[in-house]
């Protein structure tokens, strides 16, 4: 469950609030689509909820976030990453590795997961989303819809 009460948060330097008194409940299995214009807070409200927001950006933060009964605002984007992710707009810009398999284990391997549940992981996952043929693959060599599908596995594993 995702719970957000009265969020209001401005950037550095900000002449106003991008996020004013926004409540909000998300409930488990439940969907939710957040559309606006650029520069509305739609990426911003998702800082919030893996404790970037107010971490990474500084700025000016009131308000409660609560994912999974976690406070993103008190553990901070670390503390947040085995419980929140998000793929951008243009996946490529969050890879870290070159190669498909080693782009599915690197958060695991910055939580000191162990290679056999690592490996157990990376198989699901391959088999969620339909991309096991593309395991051993380049990053650099794949279409854009199969980055992306590579990205929303790196988020899933």
């Amino acid at each position: 469950m995702i719970e957000i009460e009265h969020v209001t948060y401005s950037y550095p330097d900000a002449e106003s609030p991008v996020l004013s008194d926004l409540s909000l409940e998300i409930e488990e299995g439940q969907f939710l689509l957040v559309i606006g214009a650029s520069g509305s807070g739609k990426s911003t409200l998702l800082r919030c909820l893996n404790g970037l927001v107010p971490h990474f950006y500084g700025g000016s933060f009131s308000g409660s976030v609560r994912v999974a009964g976690l406070d993103p605002v008190a553990l901070g984007p670390r503390g947040m990453s085995s419980t929140v992710g998000f793929v951008l707009q243009d996946p490529e810009s969050q890879f870290v590795v070159d190669s498909v398999e080693d782009e599915l284990a690197f958060a695991m391997e910055n939580h000191n997961l162990g290679p056999v549940l690592m490996r157990k992981r990376i198989e699901e996952v391959l088999d969620q989303i339909n991309i096991a043929h593309l395991r051993h693959r380049k990053i650099n060599t794949l279409s854009g819809g199969e980055k992306q599908r590579v990205a929303i596995g790196a988020v899933l594993t």
